[in-house]
């Protein structure tokens, strides 16, 4: 099916038919133009579709498609402008999410060293003691209590009773020794057969008291051990 007009001649002339579309071709006369073609759609077209059959034909018949014309059924003829190119929105990226950085492991925290019966029971006995004067109670602390136990050992095993020891030398060595820090450091010895005897004859003692009531220490270990001479050997570590 070949559509002329009187100065159309049938050279470069086809039919195309595609999803219910009918294009006629009709070629100009040399006259017209050298390379002039005429696109008839004989229904409605996207852009695209006809920019699809535009391309096909300019190389079909090599002609430039600057030199196409589309009429269309209303009998309009205008020169044919391809539709403007849509860039494809690029696909979104996820934002990434962030690696955290490994934590290392918590190291476990030492375990509290427990008091005896009988240390527990003088320090339960110095704090109340403080409570009387009203002072607050001092903590209990664990690294001067494996101390304090160290030294009441160390007491019966060499036969001593001091201040000074000839394996740790004074208290306030045998802390530092240790990584123990204070601002102020005291020390109480006892021997007695029983708590309650050690604790009075401590409270008995000005120097020992002042000690016990002290407002600058915070802290205690009390370390006991049984053996000795006295029965059993009491030790009291303060800091502050």
């Amino acid at each position: 099916m070949i559509k002329f007009s009187q100065k159309f001649i049938a050279l470069c002339v086809g039919l195309l038919m595609c999803a219910g579309l009918m294009v006629m071709l009709e070629a100009p006369a040399p006259a017209d133009a050298a390379n002039r073609l005429t696109i008839s759609v004989s229904c409605n077209v996207s852009q695209a579709t006809l920019d699809n059959y535009v391309q096909q034909i300019s190389k079909r018949y090599n002609i430039d498609p600057n030199e196409i014309y589309i009429k269309y059924p209303d009998g309009t003829v205008v020169k044919y402008k391809p539709g403007t190119p849509t860039t494809p929105k690029p696909a979104p990226v996820p934002t990434p999410t962030p690696t955290p950085a490994p934590q290392p492991s918590p190291e476990p925290a030492p375990s509290p060293v427990s008091m005896s019966a009988d240390e527990q029971k003088m320090f339960n006995l110095v704090n109340q003691e403080r409570a009387k004067v009203g002072l607050p109670a001092l903590k209990a602390n664990g690294e001067l209590l494996k101390l304090a136990r160290l030294k009441a050992q160390d007491m019966i095993n060499k036969g001593y009773f001091s201040h000074t020891s000839p394996t740790y030398g004074s208290p306030f060595d045998m802390m530092k020794a240790a990584g123990v820090s204070y601002r102020y450091a005291g020390e109480n010895l006892a021997g007695a057969y029983s708590v309650d005897t050690a604790h009075t004859n401590l409270m008995n003692s000005s120097g020992h008291r002042a000690n016990i009531l002290n407002t600058n220490f915070k802290e205690v270990g009390i370390g006991i051990v049984n053996g000795g001479p006295y029965g059993k050997m009491y030790v009291q570590m303060f800091i502050g």
